[in-house]
C-alpha cells in the first residue's frame, strides 16, 4: 500500500499497535480540527511467552482497553474493524510496530575492508540484530590461527544471515569465504527449523559459483557489484534484513502471522521506526538530534542533515535483556557512578536478580541510583560506537529519552543520565532535552511509513515533552564563567560558575529565555567558541525550559574518578545534590502537571515551523 494521502480515501482515524516482549499498547490517532492528534491509548500485558504463546492474546487485551478508554469498539473477535463506522465504531488503518521475535544473527563475511563493507557495517548496527563477530581475510593464503578462532566461533553461534562480501577484483577471495562461510553454517537443515539465509555480494562473475555452493536447501541471495555501488547494496541488504526478521518472526512467534494480516502495511522493527522519527527530527528543525531508548532493547539513534546512525541491540536493556549487561559494561565503570561503595560482587548479584524479576520496578533511592548508574555505562558505551561507527563527536542540540525513561519519578533523574551517559558536545554549547512521555516516537515512524503527512502533524501536536536545556562549559579549576538569565517578563538573575561545579536555574516550561549572557574567563569556554568568548543567546538560541530547568555545567572532562573512595563518593553526591536543588518543590510541582495539548515541542528553530 502506498504512503501518503488517498484522494479516494482519507483515513481519518487509525490505529497504531506495539508488540514488544513485555507490553503491547494500541493507540489511537484521529484527525482532529485540522490535524492528526493522539486520541487514547490501551496498554496490556504481552503474552507471547507462556502460558499464553500467542502474541494476539495480548493485542486484544490492548484493544479492550482501548476501547475501555475511548467506549468505542474497534475489534470483532479476532478482526478489527475497518473502516470507521458511522458511530465512530472501528478505524480506517491498522498499522504495527513489533520487537517480539529473537534477534537475527548476522555475520559479515569479506576480503578486505572498502566502501561496501563500511556501508554494510552502518546498516547492521541499526538493525533490529546481533551483529557477530566480522570475518576479514586476504583473497589467497592459509588462515591465520586468530581467524581460525573466529570460524569456529561464528560456527557455534549459528548465524541467522550470512552476509559474504567479497573484492570484485579477486575472484580466487569470493571462492576462499564460500568454502569458509559453507564451514561455518554447515548443511541445510532437515526438519521444521528456518534454513539460514545466504546473501553474497560479489562480482557478476562469481554468481554461478555462488549458486553452487547455496543455492539448493538455503535461503540464497546474490547482489552484483558491478551493478549497484555501495549506498544501493546497503540499502538493500537493509530492506532484506527487516523482511527476514518478519519472516522469522512469522515462523516463531505465535501468532505473528495473524498481526501481519491484519496490519495495512508489514509490521515495522521498533529500532527502526524510532531511527525514522529521529533523522525526520534532524530535518525538521535543522540541528543534530540523538534519541536513546531502553524499552525493548537498547536503542541509540544520531542524525545530522541527511546523514545519520543507529545502533539497535534488541537482546541488551534493563528488563528480559538484564543478564547481557554482564558482558556489555564494566563493572567498575558502572559503580563510579554511584554515590555509596559498592562491590563488583554484589552489583553482579543486583544485576542477576533483575534478570531474574526483569520487570521489577526500583522503588527504593539506591536501587534507583544503581539503575541510573547502568543506564549511564550503557548509553556510554553506544556513544561511543556510534562516534567511532562515523558519527565522529556527538554534539546533539538535541537530545531525547524514550519511553522507558518516562517511568522514572524524577525528571531531574532523567535528564542527567542521558547527559551523563551520552556527553554531547554542542559547537554553541548548549543541548534541549525532552522526552517521549506517551510512547509515541515508535508510533510516529510506523505511522509515516503509510501516512507521511499525519504522522508529521502528530509529531508536532502531541510527541515530545520539553524537560529543560543543559549548557556545555569548558571551565578548568580555579577559573569561572560569569552569566545572567533574562526572562521574558524582564526580570533577570546573575549567577557564577566555577571549574568543576554544577548550577541549575529555574526556567519553567512553555517558556524560552528572553536571552542568557555568558562571559567565561580568560581560560574557560563555551561549547566549542573560543577561550575567554564572551556568549549571548537570544530569541531561537535562547534556552527553553522544563521542569528541570536549565543546567550550567562546569565539570570536569573527560569525567574523571578521584583514586581515594571517599574522595569519588563525595564528588558525585555533590553533583547528585547540585542537580536537584534549585527550586525542587516548585519543579516537583511543574512535573505533575500535563503539558498543553497546544505547546508544541520547541527544538532550535521551532517558532519557525
Amino acid at each position: 500500500m502506498g504512503a501518503g494521502m488517498n484522494e479516494d480515501h482519507v483515513r481519518e482515524s487509525i490505529i497504531v499497535a506495539e508488540c514488544g516482549r513485555t507490553l503491547t499498547r494500541a493507540t489511537l490517532v484521529e484527525f482532529v480540527e485540522g490535524a492528526c492528534r493522539f486520541v487514547a491509548q490501551g496498554t496490556s500485558p504481552s503474552t507471547i511467552e507462556r502460558p499464553y504463546d500467542d502474541l494476539n492474546v495480548g493485542l486484544r487485551g490492548a484493544l479492550a482497553a482501548l476501547e475501555q478508554a475511548t467506549t468505542r469498539r474497534f475489534a470483532d473477535r479476532s478482526q478489527v474493524i475497518r473502516p470507521q463506522e458511522e458511530t465512530g465504531d472501528g478505524t480506517d488503518a491498522f498499522l504495527a510496530t513489533v520487537a517480539v521475535g529473537p534477534p537475527l544473527r548476522v555475520a559479515i563475511l569479506a576480503t578486505g575492508g572498502g566502501a561496501t563493507l563500511n556501508a554494510l557495517l552502518a546498516i547492521a548496527r541499526r538493525a533490529p540484530a546481533t551483529i557477530l563477530p566480522t570475518l576479514t581475510i586476504g583473497a589467497v593464503g592459509p588462515l591465520d590461527e586468530m581467524t581460525r578462532k573466529t570460524v569456529v566461533a561464528l560456527t557455534g553461534l549459528r548465524p541467522d544471515l550470512l552476509l559474504i562480501v567479497a573484492d570484485a577484483r579477486e575472484g580466487a577471495g569470493l571462492i576462499h569465504l564460500l568454502g569458509l562461510a559453507a564451514e561455518i553454517i554447515g548443511p541445510p537443515p532437515t526438519g521444521a527449523e528456518p534454513s539460514p539465509a545466504v546473501l553474497v555480494i560479489a562480482s557478476e562473475a562469481g554468481r554461478e559459483q555462488a549458486a553452487l555452493t547455496f543455492g539448493n536447501g538455503y535461503e540464497f541471495g546474490f547482489l552484483p557489484t558491478d551493478q549497484h555501488d555501495a549506498s544501493d547494496i546497503a540499502l538493500i541488504v537493509e530492506t532484506e534484513i527487516l523482511d527476514l526478521t518478519n519472516r522469522r518472526a512469522s515462523a516463531l512467534v505465535p501468532g505473528f502471522d495473524n498481526l501481519e494480516a491484519l496490519s495495512d502495511a508489514p509490521p515495522l522493527a521498533r529500532s527502526r521506526a524510532i531511527d525514522l522519527v529521529n533523522r525526520f527530527m534532524a530535518t525538521q528543525f535543522g540541528c543534530e538530534v540523538m534519541t536513546v531508548d531502553l524499552d525493548e532493547g537498547f536503542t541509540c539513534c544520531w542524525a545530522r542533515g541527511n546523514e545519520g546512525g543507529a545502533l539497535s541491540e534488541p537482546a541488551l536493556d534493563l528488563a528480559l535483556g538484564s543478564a547481557n549487561l554482564l558482558t556489555a559494561l564494566t563493572l567498575p565503570a558502572v559503580a563510579r557512578w554511584l554515590p555509596f561503595t559498592l562491590g563488583e560482587d554484589e552489583l553482579r548479584g543486583w544485576i542477576l536478580n533483575r534478570a531474574v524479576r526483569p520487570f521489577t520496578i526500583p522503588l527504593t533511592e539506591r536501587d534507583r541510583q544503581i539503575e541510573g548508574g547502568l543506564v549511564r555505562e550503557l548509553l556510554r558505551t553506544g556513544a561511543t560506537e556510534l562516534a567511532g561507527g562515523g558519527a565522529g563527536p556527538l554534539a546533539p542540540e538535541l537530545l531525547v529519552g524514550g519511553s522507558f525513561f518516562a517511568r522514572w519519578p524524577d525528571p531531574t533523574d532523567t535528564f542527567m543520565a542521558l547527559i551523563d551517559g551520552l556527553d554531547p558536545q554542542p559547537q554553541r554549547g548548549i543541548t534541549q532535552v525532552a522526552l517521549d512521555r506517551d510512547a509515541l516516537l515508535p508510533l510516529i515512524g510506523t505511522l509515516g511509513t503509510l501516512e507521511p503527512e499525519r504522522a508529521a502533524e502528530l509529531f508536532e501536536h502531541d510527541s515530545l515533552f520539553d524537560l529543560g536545556a543543559w549548557v556545555r562549559l569548558d571551565c578548568p579549576a580555579n577559573e569561572q564563567i560569569e552569566g545572567e538569565i533574562t526572562y521574558q517578563d524582564g526580570r533577570t538573575r546573575s549567577f557564577i560558575v566555577r571549574g568543576g561545579e554544577l548550577l541549575r536555574l529555574p526556567l519553567p516550561g512553555g517558556e524560552r529565555a528572553a536571552a542568557l549572557r555568558l562571559v567565561p574567563g580568560k581560560r574557560a569556554r563555551i561549547g566549542g567558541g573560543s577561550t575567554g568568548a564572551t556568549v549571548t543567546l537570544t530569541g531561537d538560541e535562547a534556552p527553553h525550559g522544563g521542569p528541570v530547568g536549565l543546567v550550567l555545567d562546569a565539570r570536569e572532562r573527560p569525567f574523571a574518578s578521584p583514586q581515594a573512595e571517599q574522595d569519588r563518593i563525595a564528588r558525585v553526591a555533590g553533583w547528585h545534590a547540585a542537580a536537584h536543588t534549585s527550586v525542587r518543590a516548585a519543579n516537583a510541582a511543574e512535573a505533575r502537571q500535563p503539558m498543553p495539548a497546544d505547546t508544541p515541542h520547541s527544538a532550535p528553530d521551532n517558532d519557525d515551523r
